[in-house]
């Protein structure tokens, strides 16, 4: 069954921690951006590790090979679960990220963010559409030896039919309400992003922002388990 990865993008340390202590009990991923690692470093990354969570941080690192290298190196010894970088770093920095992961990490490229629509093809000038584009990222990143590929949930359904390769599907955008869009331009619901062939659905606003962020992880995961 897929698995939801909560992201937890709150400016305060200690309503992080609690919302965290609210949901100890699921067996969720939680997945941390610039604004918490910023603010709490590696206590942070000890106390979610602690609770018994999965560790998703989400950097996106995008340099020079060798400071990618040392990046993702750095991250292993963290002993988190999943590294986002991005696949518009090149091929010579995906080899080189593969090589500076150990302990288990899971690497995850990053193609095209979730908020970006066909404008942003015109701003880089590419000659490819949006959906050739992301597959090119795609098939690249995998044969650097990425674990996983962040896609919109629009995209996956291609991805796992064009790819010739088991790779993990780490779908945002995700959305109980699809007219709920915020900053997001492709975004699907939870039974959506399974269909189509998503392993891992980062959800933040929809949990962050419910009265009963236990109720709706529970509705989260039966809609989830509606996909056989």
């Amino acid at each position: 069954m897929a698995k939801i990865a909560l992201a937890l993008d709150v400016e305060d340390l200690d309503l992080a921690k609690n919302i965290l202590r609210e949901i100890k009990d699921y067996k969720i991923i939680v997945k941390i951006g610039y604004l918490l690692f910023i603010k709490g470093g590696v206590p942070l990354i000890d106390f979610v590790k602690n609770l018994g969570f999965e560790i998703f941080l989400d950097l996106k690192l995008h340099d020079i090979p060798n400071t990618v290298y040392n990046g993702v190196r750095s991250a292993s010894e963290l002993g988190i679960d999943y590294l986002t970088i991005h696949a518009l770093g090149g091929r010579e920095m995906l080899i080189r990220a593969v090589e500076g992961k150990k302990n288990n990490l899971k690497l995850l490229a990053v193609s095209i963010l979730t908020s970006h629509s066909d404008d942003y093809l015109d701003y880089i000038g590419t000659k490819y559409s949006l959906d050739d584009l992301v597959l090119k990222l795609a098939k690249t990143s995998l044969e650097c030896g990425v674990d996983g590929l962040v896609s919109s949930a629009l995209e996956v359904k291609k991805l796992k039919s064009s790819i010739n390769k088991d790779f993990l599907a780490v779908v945002p955008g995700i959305r109980l309400d699809k007219t709920a869009k915020d900053d997001q331009n492709r975004v699907a619901t939870p039974e959506e992003a399974v269909k189509n062939g998503a392993d891992i659905l980062v959800i933040g606003r929809p949990i962050l922002k419910s009265e009963d962020k236990k109720k709706t992880i529970e509705f989260i995961l039966k809609e989830i388990d509606k996909v056989k």
